[in-house]
């Protein structure tokens, strides 16, 4: 049996998609510390995550196989995804049963709720909706689709308790997102501190899951309202691949997606962090980290239709020139991170705000 087991449980947009692909990259280094982290890619953590809440698309064995894998380690092995996160006490359990025999421990990484909530908006719309920005703020506060689904994944005292509940505390620990400036390996130092792991160099995964220029953003938003009869695999092959792969290189011609933290999040930040705070999980950073910070950028409400079709043109050029969209490498749907054939970069650290 496993020694143990550590789930890295997300939250979404909260340094996963960084922390994966560190780990994804390095599963030999970390072999040699008797660290396991199931590959070949990081896609069998999603297949099997899949399998395990049941999604419609899921590979059926695909949670049994891993289970399996991680129940024969004999070291540490280390699961991460983000869809753990809020599945229900049931699954939990049966999360826990599965695995019987190897302790199981949790680590939930948190990022403030003003950066969250322009994070998660964006990934809505590169995910087929097309809430607009007022209409996705408002039903954050009063309740709506687009708010149930915000809180299911970022409601992390919710998170952290149910967890909690099943585990017990001392199995559960939050590790806080630092704050922009912060050193660019602070995150990846404190998962190391939670994963037992050691050492200070290690290869750079490619940049993944990159944010979306607010006029892009916009733009993506506008297109899901006119693909809705897209099946799955063909919106991520065509109009998910847009934005990741075409529209992300506008960055450095758009302001971001800014945002002013009004009051009522605030007040729910605090009860969510005192929560916490009294479940008795461990913290490793800071609660004080979670105090939600204003986003710099444009207001989405104010940017007009003109800079939407600069971000069109520029796009549909691409498109033409290259005869579609050309993926640069796997990122989140398939090799997350790349794979441990590529070109090593031994850096020691990224500087940037690992926040997706």
């Amino acid at each position: 049996m496993a020694e143990r087991v550590l789930l890295h449980v997300g939250l979404m947009k909260s340094g996963t998609t960084f922390i994966q692909g560190r780990l994804n990259v390095n599963r030999e280094r970390l072999a040699e510390q008797g660290v396991l982290f199931p590959g070949p890619t990081w896609a069998r953590h999603a297949r099997a995550v899949s399998d395990l809440i049941g999604s419609k698309h899921a590979e059926d064995g695909a949670w049994a196989s891993l289970a399996e894998e991680l129940r024969a380690h004999p070291g540490t092995a280390i699961v991460s995804m983000e869809y753990l996160g809020p599945i229900s006490a049931e699954r939990i359990r049966q999360v826990r049963d599965d695995l019987a025999g190897s302790p199981v421990d949790v680590v939930v990484t948190v990022r403030d709720l003003g950066r969250s909530v322009p994070a998660m908006w964006q990934e809505t719309l590169k995910n087929r909706q097309s809430w607009g920005w007022s209409e996705y703020l408002a039903a954050l506060q009063d309740g709506g689709d687009a708010g149930r689904r915000f809180w299911r994944q970022q409601a992390a005292d919710r998170v952290v308790g149910r967890w909690a509940e099943v585990l017990g505390p001392e199995h559960v620990t939050v590790v806080t997102v630092p704050p922009p400036g912060a050193p660019g390996e602070l995150l990846w130092e404190r998962f190391c501190e939670v994963a037992g792991i050691t050492g200070s160099q290690w290869d750079e995964a490619p940049r993944a899951n990159e944010s979306l220029g607010v006029a892009s953003a916009l733009l993506m938003g506008r297109i899901n309202e006119h693909v809705g009869d897209l099946a799955l695999p063909e919106y991520n092959k065509k109009i998910k691949a847009l934005g990741k792969h075409v529209l992300v290189h506008r960055r450095r011609d758009e302001e971001p997606i800014g945002f002013a933290v009004p009051r009522w999040l605030r007040k729910r930040s605090q009860a969510m962090v005192a929560a916490i705070e009294d479940s008795g999980v461990r913290v490793v950073g800071d609660l004080g980290e979670l105090e939600p910070l204003d986003v710099p950028g444009a207001d989405p409400a104010a940017v007009g239709v003109e800079d939407q079709l600069d971000a069109a043109v520029a796009a549909l050029v691409h498109v033409l020139r290259d005869g579609g969209v050309k993926r640069p490498g796997q990122g989140k749907g398939g090799n997350k991170g790349g794979n441990r054939g590529g070109k090593k970069n031994r850096r020691r650290g990224q500087g940037r705000d690992a926040g997706s």
